[in-house]
């Protein structure tokens, strides 16, 4: 999305508003000032092995041993039509993820239709898509006031202000829309208005740069509505661990583009919840999280893709998270008789 995408704009849990892009979120003009210095972002993962090593051991042991992790780019053919190619990407803007490689340059030189998880990722279009699932938004029981302390509420507020929106209006948000304001920072718009781009948005780029019909998935009105429909207790301790990291949002964003570098992208799940241990993101609830925002949606790009890989050509983009796991989408290509080969 955006699942958006969720972003992999983010702060840990917030790898998962990438999956939804808050800078979809962001007003036109942003209260907050250019950071003054260049955004010098830092490996959690460098934090997380002076603190305790064997701990980034055993998480990146337990990254390895995911099912379908350890490639993004992959050929995918049936029946004598011409090979496909899934690629996963990451929803983040880092300056070590500014262009496509080579190998996918080719896959898309192979294509005559690219599918990304939504068709439409400029801002503009974000907006309009929010106006659309505005009941969602919104609640007249005031959640927040409830669920957070008033240093939590600080935070909140101040990034709704950052962001060019009265900081009174968190009150009458539900707690998943609150945290996708949380995932964005003057960090991460100032790259983007340097120009720097999502991988999403180097391939929408080069598509239409080559005439390619570009298609969406998923409607991002699907993409909220997947977000909107986790549980309170899911929200709130997303919300939580938003909130305590989110002087890490930058940092968080280039540990997500440094483990998709390592293809160690299933990580995200267990260092979110090593990060934010008091957030209540225990593992059932990031269970909830990862089956409403992943596996239940990946059916759905299963079931959308599997008709432009028939006709042969296609690039199918979306996020990495989407392709690993045994309910990952390269499993579920297996399992309806697809080959399915990775390329790296």
């Amino acid at each position: 999305m955006v699942l958006r995408a969720l972003t992999l704009t983010l702060a840990a849990i917030t790898f998962l508003g990438c999956l939804v892009s808050a800078a979809g979120l962001s007003a036109a003009s942003s209260r907050s000032d250019k950071p003054s210095n260049a955004c010098r972002p830092t490996s959690l993962l460098t934090e997380l092995d002076g603190k305790d090593r064997f701990k980034l051991e055993q998480l990146l042991r337990n990254a390895i041993g995911v099912e379908n992790s350890q490639a993004v780019l992959w050929r995918v053919e049936k029946d004598g039509a011409p090979p496909s190619h899934v690629f996963g990407t990451v929803h983040v803007v880092d300056e070590d993820l500014r262009e496509l490689r080579p190998a996918v340059f080719s896959a898309l030189a192979q294509s005559r239709v690219v599918a990304l998880e939504a068709e439409e990722l400029s801002r503009p279009a974000f907006r309009y898509a929010m106006a659309q699932v505005g009941p969602l938004m919104v609640t007249r029981e005031r959640p927040l006031q409830f669920l957070l302390a008033d240093d939590e509420m600080k935070v909140v507020e101040k990034s709704l202000w950052d962001a060019g929106f009265p900081k009174e209006m968190a009150l009458g948000l539900r707690p998943w829309v609150v945290t996708l304001f949380l995932t964005d920072s003057p960090c991460q718009r100032s790259k983007s208005e340097a120009g720097l781009k999502s991988l999403d948005l180097l391939v929408a780029d080069e598509a239409k740069a080559r005439g390619l019909r570009l298609v969406g998935l998923e409607t991002m009105y699907e993409q909220y509505e997947a977000m909107a429909s986790l549980d309170d207790t899911a929200q709130a301790a997303w919300l939580k661990a938003s909130i305590h990291l989110h002087d890490k949002v930058d940092d968080m964003a280039h540990t997500m583009a440094e483990l998709y570098r390592f293809r160690r992208i299933g990580m995200v799940w267990d260092l979110t919840r090593e990060l934010a241990p008091h957030a209540g993101l225990d593992g059932d609830v990031l269970d909830t999280i990862r089956d409403q925002l992943v596996t239940k949606r990946n059916e759905r790009l299963s079931s959308r893709a599997r008709p432009l890989i028939d006709e042969g050509g296609a690039f199918i983009a979306v996020g990495a998270l989407h392709l690993a796991g045994p309910d990952g989408l390269i499993a579920k290509l297996r399992a309806a008789g697809y080959s399915v080969t990775a390329i790296e």
